[in-house]
């Protein structure tokens, strides 16, 4: 389905929505954590970086995060409720590219077993980069 010669809107071919022949406008979307990890990872992240599941997951106090980076890059790994409110964050800073990972520790702040969101920002030469993925705590 095209909306002008040599444009295709694969967003709308998804939906049942009637298609006229103006130009269409898309509906705006709040992502979710769901959202969030279903994106292109390449798209999400310029392909800076490759996050991975943390594990174990679910955990009890201590995971690990793990990443890939493309390039020598500042890394901050921040962990929020589902209200969106900071719970706990680490900077690494001068990460050589490669696989690597952050062992959290999170038994001593005393969160409520529950699910919790954790985004790792990748800063390069190249820009800033975000990406979030949903851990659950016993």
């Amino acid at each position: 389905m095209t909306d002008a010669p040599g444009f295709v809107n694969s967003a709308l071919s998804a939906t049942s929505m009637p298609i006229s022949g103006c130009a269409v406008t898309p509906e705006v979307i709040t992502p979710t954590v769901d959202a969030l990890n279903s994106c292109s990872p390449g798209r999400a992240t310029g392909g800076q970086f490759i996050l991975g599941q943390n594990y174990p997951n679910p955990h009890n106090g201590e995971t690990t995060v793990p990443f890939t980076l493309a390039n020598p890059s500042d890394v901050r790994l921040d962990i929020f409720d589902l209200q969106g409110r900071k719970v706990a964050g680490v900077v690494r800073k001068g990460r050589s590219p490669g696989t690597q990972s952050i062992k959290l520790n999170l038994s001593g702040l005393g969160l409520p077993p529950g699910d919790y969101v954790y985004e790792l920002q990748v800063t390069t030469r190249y820009g800033v980069y975000r990406q979030s993925m949903l851990m659950t705590t016993e």
